[in-house]
């Protein structure tokens, strides 16, 4: 299909498809169809251009799980503003922050509209606005093109196969970016409906709301997949293909997937361009091949930056209202990531702020977790460069894992035999659960402190 440039657009382009009275969007209160969502998002229109939103006003839109709130995103876009997307969870010190860094003019949240300050001279370009995920410190703002981002989104759908015929569970707060992108951006350029539930749901929970909507596709992340996985949400519904991001997915969490007979795929994603890959589990090793448009760069035959870009997306940071750009003349952004690109597809192979200096040699996280999870009795771990008795710099590893089936030192033996010395862990220490940000992705910063 053609992206049009606002929501409403493409919501009109269902209507006169026919598919006006087919669901759109469904939250824990209600649902609407695609005419319904429609005329909606018109009137919010009207509200909002009525009081002062037009084009290049800088608003700070805080996005639940609600349909209202994915109605002033619809709007507020539609009227060729630059949305800064905010999670609802957010600590206050951290919004407060992202809207300075954003310079944001205009604050909407739960359908009330907020002047933060005074309203600029107007006419700025319209653009998508996202936070980081603070894995590592605090989050930033990273802002580019509407029109790109809604372009990405549409590849994803391609990829992915969404059709009209789908409906997309999604667990992930909307105000992440990868559940509005893959997720409502990306449903609702296909025709297809998206199923929003409210904060996390047990596997009992899942199954009942399950049972009553018929998803076809989740669209969820590693911990999530495991959890329910293990709580026999597989077996409930109708699903015919789930979508895991946000870090590595463990074997262990897709293989209740793959036994109900439902097609698993890893995906891999970024704040600064949205969506770059898909893979389905058990075929190439990694995240698979770029999506439509998408173009990557990464090492050949050793690990190599990895950098990506894709048509009409530059990308800034932004900082007390300035913009930093992060691509460089020809549109590439380098993600931060370590990887190998061939024929098999991109394989991660860490992140190069993550790389752990032993005695000068360099040691990937990513290659010791991936060791580890494999082990018996590891859910999940994660590791980190820390400081040894004498200051010199050590692996450590946290383990998730029962007490009754923890053992650092035949962790330690048995990794000692896949791994170079160098690379085992010097400290193995178990925790009940890794610290996580909201979208389930391991904060390591927190695995830094001296309280771990």
């Amino acid at each position: 299909m053609t992206v049009d440039d606002t929501l409403p657009e493409v919501l009109a382009g269902h209507r006169r498809a026919g598919r006006g009275d087919r669901l759109a969007l469904v939250d824990q209160r209600r649902s609407v169809t695609y005419a319904e969502l429609e005329r909606e998002v018109a009137e919010r229109v009207r509200e909002l251009r009525s009081s002062g939103v037009g084009p290049g006003s800088r608003v700070g839109l805080v996005l639940t799980s609600l349909l209202d709130s994915v109605v002033d995103f619809a709007a507020a876009t539609s009227l060729h503003a630059a949305v800064l997307v905010l999670q609802e969870h957010a600590a206050d010190a951290e919004r407060s922050a992202a809207l300075a860094d954003f310079g944001a003019e205009i604050g909407l949240a739960a359908g009330l509209m907020t002047r933060l300050r005074s309203t600029g001279p107007g006419g700025g370009d319209p653009a998508f606005a996202v936070t980081s995920s603070g894995t590592s410190g605090r989050p930033k703002v990273i802002s580019r093109e509407w029109s790109g981002t809604l372009r990405n989104s549409a590849a994803f759908a391609q990829g992915f196969g969404f059709d009209a015929d789908d409906v997309v569970l999604t667990t992930s707060p909307l105000g992440h970016s990868y559940a509005i992108e893959a997720g409502t951006l990306a449903v609702l350029s296909a025709g297809a409906c998206q199923v929003v539930p409210s904060g996390p749901l047990t596997p009992a929970r899942a199954v009942a709301l399950v049972e009553r909507h018929r998803p076809t596709v989740l669209q969820s992340v590693p911990l999530i997949l495991d959890w329910w996985g293990r709580g026999g949400v597989p077996h409930a519904g109708s699903w015919k293909r789930c979508v895991s991001a946000g870090e590595a997915l463990p074997a262990r969490a897709a293989a209740p997937w793959q036994e109900a007979g439902v097609a698993v795929y890893d995906h891999y994603g970024n704040s600064e361009l949205g969506q770059l890959t898909l893979n389905p589990v058990g075929g190439t090793p990694g995240v698979g091949y770029p999506l439509p448009g998408v173009e990557l760069k990464a090492g050949s035959g050793e690990p190599g930056p990895v950098a990506a870009r894709f048509p009409g997306l530059f990308p800034v940071r932004m900082e007390e209202g300035h913009a930093i750009p992060l691509a460089d003349d020809e549109g590439w952004v380098t993600t931060g990531d370590l990887g190998v690109l061939d024929d098999n597809g991109l394989r991660l192979t860490g992140r190069s702020d993550l790389l752990i200096n032993i005695g000068g040699n360099k040691v990937s996280p990513v290659e010791v977790e991936t060791v580890l999870r494999g082990m018996p009795g590891v859910h999940d771990c994660a590791v980190v460069g820390r400081p040894g008795p004498s200051g010199e710099n050590q692996v450590w590893a946290f383990v998730e894992a029962a007490a009754d089936e923890f053992d650092a030192a035949s962790l330690r033996r048995r990794a000692g035999e896949q791994l170079m010395t160098v690379k085992v862990p010097a400290v193995i220490r178990r925790v009940d659960q890794l610290p996580r940000t909201g979208s389930g992705k391991i904060r390591r910063g927190a695995l830094l402190e001296d309280g771990n």
